[in-house]
């Protein structure tokens, strides 16, 4: 029995592959843009986004290199801003700014001579602080609460690490959804319920510093902005939304000398208004959490990406284009 379902789960994989092979060599203008946050071991459970062990990471780029051409989010950019979509391209880019992305990202990178994309939220990083939702996590998976009764939010048992862990991905969802100003009151709340301190160490153990980014600006990664605070950029006012936006460019230029071309929305959330503001401060693009590869219609304000999946199969069905043949 086992045999038989590893003959079909190879005949299954022989044949995406063949098919992916097949597929780039038809529609060779199609390019990806490749989303990832963390690399690395997974060492403490309270860690909510979504993180690929080195050796998987690794294992991708060779992938990568052999069958794809790895370029940067900003050549991509401009060959598309010029009409010429290259074959086969991919462009590798983090969100957020940790700094297991110099740990183990980078030596990858640069073993390999990849160039990547970062965004940077550069609130944390001044601060030397995590990210809200990292904090809700961390003081969730911490507590000794057994439940807790979050005001607005909802009542949560916290019985086992599972159940903190489920409770920890709702209250961070549910946050998301919520003004600024509210989503700090219940979060500040939230702490003083569970009576857990979040060492100060755990900002500087978790974020890069702006030492480690200029040294992977000067071996081939390039840096984007991803606002000051990392707000919901929908949920704030647009004056507001402005000063995150811009306050986040202008400190990166200011601290790597050189021009940002390049914009994550927080958590993809974006409106008409969010653009503009993004296409009037001075960028050339913005990327999206919205899923699929790029063409030649794609506004260079709404760039698809798509993840960088644990499961090396999945991730080869969605660079090939499979996975949307199939949904």
């Amino acid at each position: 029995m086992l045999l038989n379902h590893l003959v079909n789960y190879m005949d299954k994989t022989r044949v995406f592959d063949l098919y992916g092979g097949l597929r780039r060599k038809i529609t060779k203008s199609q390019v990806i843009i490749l989303t990832y946050h963390r690399t690395g071991p997974m060492t403490d459970k309270w860690i909510l986004n979504p993180l690929i062990h080195q050796e998987i990471f690794e294992k991708q780029m060779k992938y990568l290199i052999k069958n794809f051409n790895i370029i940067s989010l900003n050549d991509l950019t401009e060959m598309i801003a010029n009409g010429k979509i290259p074959e086969k391209a991919v462009a590798i880019t983090f969100d957020d700014g940790y700094k297991d992305n110099y740990e183990y990202a980078f030596p990858i990178l640069k073993k390999y001579d990849i160039p990547a994309t970062i965004f940077l939220s550069t609130g944390p990083i001044e601060q030397k602080k995590l990210f809200w939702s990292d904090e809700v996590s961390y003081v969730l998976l911490n507590t000794e609460l057994k439940s807790i009764d979050i005001e607005d939010i909802g009542t949560y048992q916290l019985n086992s690490d599972e159940d903190k862990i489920k409770a920890s991905i709702s209250v961070v969802e549910k946050l998301k959804k919520m003004e600024n100003n509210k989503k700090e009151f219940i979060i500040k709340d939230l702490i003083n319920l569970t009576g857990v301190n979040i060492p100060s160490r755990l900002g500087k153990q978790n974020i890069l510093s702006w030492n480690e980014i200029k040294k992977m600006n000067r071996n081939g990664i390039d840096f984007g902005a991803h606002t000051v605070n990392h707000p919901i950029l929908t949920n704030i006012p647009l004056d507001e939304a402005k000063m995150e936006i811009m306050n986040s460019k202008n400190r990166i230029e200011e601290i790597l000398n050189t021009e940002v071309k390049s914009f994550a929305y927080p958590n993809g959330d974006f409106n008409e208004e969010i653009l503009s503001l993004v296409r009037d401060s001075g960028f050339n693009s913005s990327v999206t959490t919205i899923s699929g590869l790029v063409n030649a219609v794609n506004d260079l304000y709404q760039l698809n990406r798509i993840d960088g999946f644990k499961d090396f199969h999945i991730l080869k069905l969605n660079l090939c284009g499979l996975w949307g043949d199939l949904s």
